[in-house]
């Protein structure tokens, strides 16, 4: 009798083993806003999964029960509840986006119409309720550590004309401005640039000052002939010294930074990372996740676009996607 009984119950954990193994047995994510699936690494525990993904601590037994640990292989995919999840942007059919959208006063030829266009899309922004992001939000959201809400964005500024800007901020005096303003620390004070003092201005007012390197020094590659050590200590020495310079004149750390050529490389980014640099910008389309490669952030060159462009297009906020990863 007790050997029958043994062995309706290894039947019965057999047959919860292979149920609990096969994806579509589970209550999988179909259903929008009550499961997100996760592929956890090698060896990553439930404890490691819940911290990222489902709440900690608190989440963790919702995740154990959804995946027992007896009946659950090494390496499947988990199911775990997005509560937490869906406050950082995760949904059962995407995921919240933040674009960024960037304005530059490159020459004056140009700088009416961007100052006209970034007039044009605060309005814009405002009458759709989109929420103007701060750094500090922002950061916190491509490292997963905060939620933003539906539509947010964040702005950013390069200045190379600084007349043209000036022009802009005396038409909107009135308006708080926040997000990152990128300064090539060698070029401010010269003629036609921003001064020290109004980056200080700037930056109390909401604008933090991010570095770009100025591309015209070479350090997108290595110089003909020149070996990569060579090219790793050039990058390096013109680096440090910006970054320094940056961050001794508005006294507070550099903690983003833009790819002189718009794209980088892993010389660049190791080095600014060597700096305490948190996140490094690319120029290209779309927004960034809130698990961004924090080395690659894209920022849009939206103010260049043409006179006739709609806004819209740039405010992929949410991206719908078969979240089975």
């Amino acid at each position: 009798m007790e050997i029958k009984s043994e062995r309706r119950l290894w039947v019965v954990l057999l047959a919860l083993f292979f149920l609990g193994s096969a994806c579509t047995a589970r209550p999988w994510h179909h259903d929008a806003g009550e499961y997100v699936v996760v592929q956890p690494g090698p060896g990553e525990s439930l404890e490691k999964v819940a911290a990222d993904f489902g709440g900690g601590d608190a989440g963790l037994p919702a995740v154990k029960a959804l995946n027992p640990p007896g009946l659950t292989p090494a390496n499947t995919p988990l199911l775990v509840p997005t509560t937490p999840a869906y406050d950082l942007g995760i949904r059962s059919d995407g995921y919240q986006a933040v674009p960024v959208l960037t304005y530059r006063w490159i020459d004056g030829e140009h700088s009416e119409s961007v100052g006209k266009h970034l007039q044009d899309d605060l309005l814009q922004l405002k009458t759709m309720g989109a929420a103007l992001l701060t750094p500090e939000a922002f950061l916190g959201f491509i490292r997963m550590d905060r939620s933003v809400s539906k539509g947010a964005v964040l702005l950013a500024f390069e200045v190379r004309d600084a007349e043209g800007f000036r022009d802009f901020l005396a038409k909107v005096g009135h308006m708080k401005l926040t997000g990152l303003l990128f300064l090539d620390p060698s070029e401010v004070g010269a003629p036609g640039q921003l001064t020290w003092e109004e980056v200080a201005q700037l930056a109390q007012g909401g604008l933090e000052p991010a570095l770009l390197p100025a591309e015209a020094r070479g350090l997108s590659s290595p110089a003909p002939k020149e070996s990569l050590v060579g090219y790793t200590r050039r990058v390096k020495k013109s680096i440090t010294s910006s970054h320094e310079r940056l961050e001794s004149h508005t006294g507070q750390p550099v903690r983003f930074a833009a790819y002189p050529d718009g794209t980088g490389n892993s010389v660049l980014a190791s080095v600014m990372v060597s700096l305490g640099t948190k996140g490094i910008f690319v120029l290209g389309d779309g927004g960034n996740p809130f698990f961004c490669d924090n080395l690659s952030i894209v920022r849009m060159d939206v103010g260049g676009r043409g006179a006739e462009e709609p806004l819209e297009p740039f405010l992929d906020t949410f991206r719908e996607a078969r979240l089975a990863w």
